[in-house]
């Protein structure tokens, strides 16, 4: 009898040994996540990432008129080439008045 009291006390205190050594480890995880201040930091990114958020619809913006203006200038463009491909045909005129 003597050594099952013993076995149950030592059961008792090793069930004692593990609730303490879980609880240690619960308040020391607590503590590294304190220490590290990921919060804080994460808090941080967080908000400046959502800072950012006006400078690149600005940007979305700002592309979308040089877009516009891209169009524009290839239509300039093409006009100029299709007014220089009759720049020819008017200088052979001219000569051809001038002469007569």
């Amino acid at each position: 009898m003597a050594s099952a009291s013993w076995n149950q006390e030592t059961k008792a205190r090793l069930n004692e040994k593990i609730t303490a050594n879980i609880n240690d480890l619960g308040s020391l995880a607590r503590q590294v996540i304190r220490g590290s201040k990921s919060n804080d930091l994460l808090a941080q990114a967080a908000k400046n990432f959502s800072s950012q958020e006006p400078c690149i619809n600005h940007s979305f913006d700002t592309l979308k008129k040089l877009d516009h203006i891209k169009s524009q200038l290839e239509f300039q463009q093409a006009a100029i080439e299709r007014s220089m491909g009759n720049l020819d045909e008017i200088q052979d005129e001219l000569k051809t008045v001038q002469r007569r």
